[in-house]
């Protein structure tokens, strides 16, 4: 029944004959007198009041309390019905709650009407109550799971797209612009999303949107470059979106980065390769017999974990004034083992060498601190790094290098495995040099224990000739026999093998250690000829003690040498000069130390002695070096 049916009942007999498709109806019904008075009710309403209000007693309406939708209480005398009462006025559809006695609570929309006679007089109201809980629940429900749904999409680092079955763009979340390098929504709206893909990446994208036509969803994995060139990895699904008879309409897309992941887990890769890399040098320095063999299966052990294709060891020579290509990888046949590379500061070898530290360059044609050796420029070499290989003494091994042609940069981990295995290389090189030492010496040992003997007896014999007395003997025999023991002690601590030349002047003048000017490469030089400059430069500093700077307090010696090329040979040249001369020194040409000196020189090393002595005394040792 209509509410307009019931309102245009004029008279309590009319109302009564309606009571039986009042009580029938689903919605509440009740009705009052002109006071407000309830006058009747339905089943319905005392279902949704949870209780029966006395009939003529009861005013306004039949729920226990009344509330508005914001939880305040609503008096009985000011709800719509006591308003629509009072003012003779329909009350158009309002909403509140009504408060059951067992608690509960029920969102209900009312409408209150007056009901007037046949002259238009109110003689009482009738009101519908719509129970509208469910309703209400169902919208705030589906509100909070729109604000959800909104939530998520802004917050989401992943990329949510909604598609057309041709990939035009409908929606994307602020993560899927960010993505795109775009400023706003609106920029992306209208765009294609199998454009987005490099070709061999779109026909994935199209393969996976086939499939989910067919089968409700498709994937893949592509790698995608932005307008700006940033380069990412994406894992894309795609889910078909269907209207409400079936009917696909587009593709819901969420894409999300697998950037930071795939790298992470590369990264991760790298690193235990490099791991095992390491083992595997570090037992092949305990194992390997030959250190040849040694360089050669570590410097491809290092290509391959650093993915170089260029990669060196390049050791010192023995003159220090260049270091060779000793062992390699991705170099032109024929240059391991004969290459050379210079050591000063114009080569990144020659810088490395200068500087704590490893050496990284990103570009070598832009590089700043040094030019790059031509090896490095005819093989193309555009990226690099370098380290150091320490050595025995103040003096380095050499230098690991590793290149790239192309643009390369190389994180700490790289940096730090190319350190490491500097280190192993010394250290294993080391361990050979003791090996090689040892088994020399047990041999020199025997080769020379009677051909020193001889040696010494032929100086005391000397020493004695030309001293004026026997105490002067002694003197000068003990300072001799200290010398040669002194040189022989160095020499024979490296195992009577080749001796650094800076370690023997360092020793033999360290009484006049400040007093020496020394300038000159740590050359590396034969046992044999070490021992004997032991014995000159000893001779040398005992005449300038005499007779020369270091007969007074302040004077200075100058002590030099350089290795000189003549007629495709080496010859090595030493220069004495005494900063100052005792007026009374004699002319050294007669004594036994200048006899010495011409003797080891000349005679054994087919060298040559010139010597000056005006104004200062000067010296020059120059003596063709042994082949190898």
């Amino acid at each position: 029944m209509s509410i307009t049916t019931v309102s245009s009942l004029s008279d309590r007999e009319g109302l009564e004959t309606s009571r039986p498709l009042l009580d029938a109806m689903a919605c509440a019904v009740y009705t009052t007198d002109r006071n407000g008075i309830i006058t009747y009710f339905n089943p319905a309403a005392v279902e949704l009041w949870g209780r029966k209000p006395e009939v003529g007693v009861s005013l306004w309406c039949g729920s226990l309390r009344m509330r508005r939708l914001d939880g305040t209480l609503l008096a009985h005398e000011d709800c719509p019905m006591a308003v629509c009462v009072k003012t003779g006025a329909s009350v158009g559809d309002q909403e509140i709650l009504v408060e059951r006695p067992d608690g509960g609570r029920k969102h209900v929309r009312i409408s209150p009407r007056p009901i007037r006679d046949g002259k238009g007089q109110m003689i009482g109201a009738i009101n519908t109550i719509d129970d509208i809980t469910e309703q209400r629940q169902s919208e705030r429900e589906r509100d909070t799971s729109n604000q959800l749904t909104q939530s998520i999409l802004r917050n989401s680092k992943d990329c949510i797209k909604l598609l057309d079955l041709d990939g035009t763009l409908r929606s994307i979340n602020p993560c899927g612009c960010s993505s795109l390098e775009l400023a706003s929504q609106d920029d992306a709206l209208g765009m294609n999303y199998f454009d987005f893909w490099q070709p061999a990446d779109r026909e994935a994208a199209l393969a996976a949107a086939e499939s989910a036509q067919n089968t409700g969803s498709g994937r893949f994995s592509a790698d995608f470059v932005s307008r700006f060139g940033t380069l990412t990895t994406w894992d894309e699904m795609l889910s078909l979106i269907n209207d409400a008879e079936g009917k696909p309409t587009g593709y819901l897309v969420i894409s999300r980065d697998i950037t930071a992941g795939l790298r992470e887990a590369w990264e991760k890769t790298r690193q235990l390769a490099r791991q095992e890399a390491l083992s595997q040098i570090g037992a092949l320095a305990l194992t390997e017999g030959s250190f040849q063999a040694f360089m050669d299966r570590t410097i491809a052990l290092v290509a391959e974990v650093l993915e170089v294709p260029l990669a060196k060891i390049l050791p010192f020579a023995d003159q220090a004034d260049h270091l060779w290509l000793a062992a390699g990888v991705g170099w032109n046949e024929g240059l391991v083992g004969k290459a050379t590379v210079g050591v000063e500061l114009a080569s990144q070898a020659g810088y490395t060498l200068s500087v704590e530290g490893p050496v990284v360059v990103p570009d070598l044609q832009t590089e700043t601190r040094f030019d790059g050796p031509p090896l490095l420029h005819q093989h193309g070499v555009r990226g690099g790094m370098s380290v150091t290989i320490p050595g025995t003494g103040s003096r380095p091994f050499g230098v690991i290098g590793v290149h790239d042609t192309q643009l390369r940069d190389f994180d700490e981990g790289q940096i730090a495995f190319l350190v490491t295995v500097a280190n192993l290389i010394a250290s294993c090189h080391r361990q050979h040099q003791s090996a090689k030492r040892q088994t020399l010496l047990v041999r020199e040992i025997a080769h020379r224990s009677g051909n020193m003997l001889q040696f010494v007896t032929s100086i005391f014999n000397q020493t004695v000739r030309k001293s004026e007395s026997l105490t002067d003997a002694k003197t000068k025999f003990e300072q001799r026999l200290a010398q040669m023991s002194k040189s022989n002690l160095l020499i024979s601590n490296d195992g009577w093998t080749k001796s650094s030349l800076r370690d023997l002047v360092a020793q033999t003048l360290e009484p006049f250690q400040g007093r020496v000017d020394i300038s000159g490469r740590d050359v590396i030089l034969p046992a044999d000829l070490c021992f004997d400059l032991g014995l000159v430069l000893h001779e040398l500093a005992t005449n300038s003690s005499k007779y020369g700077a270091f007969a007074g307090d302040e004077g200075q010696v100058s002590l030099s040498w350089v290795i000189e090329t003549k007629d495709a040979k080496q010859h090595f040249v030493l220069t004495w000069s005494d900063g100052k001369r005792q007026p009374a020194a004699p002319v050294p040409s007669t004594g036994f130390g200048t006899k010495l000196i011409h003797q080891l020189i000349e005679a054994k090393w087919r060298g040559k002695v010139t010597t000056e002595i005006d104004p200062t005394f000067y010296c020059r040792l120059s003596l063709p070096l042994p082949a190898g």
